[in-house]
Order: structure tokens, then sequence, then C-alpha cells
């Protein structure tokens, strides 16, 4: 049995990238750039690959080492008499040179940091990393002269969602999540199906409803999520067979393996709630469930509004027209009520979400939550 095989020749004296010798500041290659080649069939018994990295310049002997970081985890500054070369093999890092900017590092860039050149290199905020350090070892046994601790930015940290600073016009692509929600909440699954028609031809991409059913399950549960997902499963292959091409959409993105979705979560918390990084942190109902509140920063506010093809006001909105239909959940309803208010959707676009709630759920369940909105005023 033929075995495939991904060869990665780290270093060649003979050919590949080099570096010129003028070039003092750091070169960092990133994965991208890597020429990816077919290895000759001669020389190996299967199918393989390669690519060729940067030669590193070296006069003597090499110490290589992997290096672990935990989140947040960065080096003091330093140098090295010799130079240094770094293979990101995980996650997302960071590293800065002397009195340049902080730059982005991910798994397949490699850096090459020339002799004496001052820097610190580690983990991101969000995303553990590991990597090889190929190091020149000077003739008196040295390879590194550690320096001072780095004083990061003190800064509150950016979250990934974006802030808005004026109202919103709603579209009727995001009325068109109201019905979805609120008819898959109370598992009316005769009237979802026109809702999810009259959304995809509002616009809405079948990778963006995928996300308003996954969203869904930490407010009504997973099997009205999973009725709701299986409902739209089949609705899709009716149309499929009708000849009928729905859009896709955008796939969210992936963010590194190792990312601390607690941490993440914490800080969109305070983005969402307007409120600062500390007071998010507190423990959920005086730390009486560390489970509950690790699954709701971590998982929910963490990891699902990681989940990009749908923003954040998309979200709240379908949490809105969820927790409107259950009925009996106000106070995490004027919760999310006024996370929509922070997100940009004032007065006027607020009776827009209203007016549709009141036409899709019905009078009653529409007025307490235009009661509970009036709390917040």
């Amino acid at each position: 049995m033929k075995h495939q095989v991904n060869a990665l020749l780290v270093m060649s004296s003979l050919s590949g990238m080099v570096w010129a010798e003028d070039k003092m500041g750091q070169q960092i290659t990133k994965a991208e750039q890597h020429s990816i080649q077919s290895a000759p069939t001669s020389n190996f018994s299967g199918k393989a690959n390669f690519a060729r990295y940067p030669v590193m310049p070296s006069q003597g002997d090499v110490a290589p080492a992997i290096v672990n970081f935990e989140v947040g985890t960065i080096t003091n500054w330093h140098t090295h008499p010799h130079g240094q070369y770094l293979i990101v093999t995980e996650g997302e890092g960071r590293t800065q040179e002397w009195g340049k900017p902080i730059q982005t590092i991910k798994k397949g860039d490699t850096i090459w940091c020339p002799p004496n050149v001052k820097h610190w290199h580690g983990a991101s905020e969000h995303s553990a990393m590991s990597h090889i350090a190929i190091t020149p070892v000077a003739t008196d046994g040295k390879s590194v002269t550690w320096l001072e601790k780095v004083n990061l930015p003190t800064e509150p940290k950016v979250s990934a969602l974006p802030k808005a600073s004026t109202s919103v016009t709603l579209s009727q692509k995001q009325l068109s999540l109201i019905p979805i929600a609120a008819f898959n909440a109370t598992g009316n699954l005769e009237q979802l199906k026109p809702a999810l028609v009259n959304g995809l031809q509002n616009g809405l991409t079948v990778n963006e409803i995928k996300q308003v059913f996954a969203h869904q399950y930490a407010y009504a549960g997973f099997p009205r999520a999973l009725n709701g997902t299986l409902t739209f499963k089949s609705l899709l292959e009716e149309r499929q067979k009708q000849g009928i091409k729905d859009i896709q959409g955008a796939l969210p993105s992936t963010l590194p393996s190792g990312t601390d979705y607690y941490q993440l979560g914490i800080e969109q918390l305070a983005d969402l709630n307007k409120t600062s990084i500390e007071e998010s942190s507190k423990p959920l109902v005086e730390n009486f469930s560390p489970t509950i509140d690790y699954a709701l920063k971590a998982h929910l506010f963490g990891y699902l509004f990681s989940q990009d093809n749908l923003s954040p006001l998309e979200r709240e909105i379908v949490v809105v027209s969820t927790l409107s239909a259950m009925g009996d959940v106000n106070a995490q309803l004027r919760s999310h009520l006024r996370i929509t208010r922070n997100l940009g959707v004032d007065a006027a676009q607020m009776q827009k979400i209203m007016a549709t709630l009141q036409q899709t759920v019905g009078r009653d369940l529409a007025n307490n939550a235009q009661s509970v909105l009036k709390q917040l005023q």
C-alpha cells in the first residue's frame, strides 16, 4: 500500500529562497508564499510534495527546539548573536521588532530574525501557538541574550465585533429573520417553510439560515434547532428538484486552533453590553453554576458569535424573535433588546421589529415584547 507523504524540506544550501545579507530586519514569509512542488517519483514511493523554506545563514552549530506558548504567553525582549529562524507549526502568534509594529504570524509562516535584532514573539490573545526555533550557536555557547519584559499596550482589547456608530436601517432581508426564528421557536414547522422561502427570496443565503438554527439552539434548545435544520434541508431538496438554485453564501471564518473562546466571549459580551472587560468577567449568577458561566461565555458569546457569516445584529434579531415567541423569559428578552439597541437599532427601527413580531406571533406576545422594550426607556 502506497503512503502519501507531505515532505517539507526545511533548509537547503543548494537551492531555494535566500535572504540578502543587507536585509537587517525580521523577514516574515507567509504560508501562502511558499511554492508547493511535486516530489520526483524516482525518490518517493508515493505522491509527495514539498516547499523549500528560505535558507538561514549559519556559520556553526545550530540548536533546534519546539516551543509551545499558552494563550497570551510571550517572550521577553531578546536578541540572538547569529539570528534565529522560526517555523510556526500550530495556532496564531505575534512578533515585534524593536521600534516596529506588532505583526501576526500563523501556522505555516516562517520568520528569520537577523543577528542582534531586538524582538519578542509568542501566542496571541486568543490562541495558543507552537513554533520550531532553529538557532545558530555562537562560539561562546550562547544562542540568546535575554532583555527586559515587554510592556504591551494597556488600552482595552479590541473585540472582533463591529461597533455601531450610527443608527442602522433594517433591511427586508434582516426582518425576514424574525418569522423564521419565531415559528421555529414555537415548533410551528408548517409556517416555518413559507417563512424560509420568504427569507431566501429576500436575500438570505443557505449558510446564513443554517446559522440561524445553530445560534437558536442556545435559546430554544437542540430539539427545536434540529427540527428547524431538518425542515430547511428538506425544503432545499424540494427546491433543487424544481430547478431552483439557492445561493449558498459564505461559510464562517475559522479561528486558529487553541483559540481561548472563554476570553473571546468575555470581550464580545463587553462590546455588546457596552461595559468593561472586568464587568463582563464576573461569574454568572455569582458563580452559582460555573458550568453555565463557561457555556454562555465560551460557546455562546465566544464560539457562536465568532461565526461571522451572520452579523452580531442579525444574531440578536434571531434571539429577540425567539424569546418574544417563547413569551415567558422577559429578563432575558430585556437584556437582548438592550443589546439590539446598542448595535444601532433606534426606536423607529425597533418598531419595525415589533410590527413584524405582531404579524408573526400575534398581538399578545408582541405586546409583551413591547412592554419589555418600554422598560428600557
